[in-house]
């Protein structure tokens, strides 16, 4: 992708996640631990960041990565122990 290409599907990556923010549905299902799309060629996760400067993670994985596995085990507590992790992803 270019880079045009890649900053707009950033842009609507952010959109999308924002909406899931809405605090009626979070009162109800809890916030968002992440973002996860499949593509046909890549799979890719947005995390939100309580981080000023850099609020949202975004990752390209492989399509045939374990995410799960990647997110719940290997990013999020590296979140947690950078103190950049909101109650939403407390366990």
């Amino acid at each position: 992708m270019t880079e045009a290409e890649s900053e707009l599907s950033a842009i609507e990556a952010v959109i999308r996640m924002n909406t899931r923010r809405e605090e009626n549905f979070q009162l109800k299902i809890g916030k968002p631990k992440y973002s996860f799309t499949a593509y046909n060629k890549i799979k890719r996760a947005t995390l939100l960041l309580d981080n000023e400067d850099y609020p949202i993670l975004m990752m390209s994985l492989n399509k045939e990565a374990d995410h799960e596995h990647i997110i719940l085990d290997k990013v999020l507590p590296i979140i947690r122990k950078e103190g950049l992790s909101s109650s939403s992803y407390q366990s």
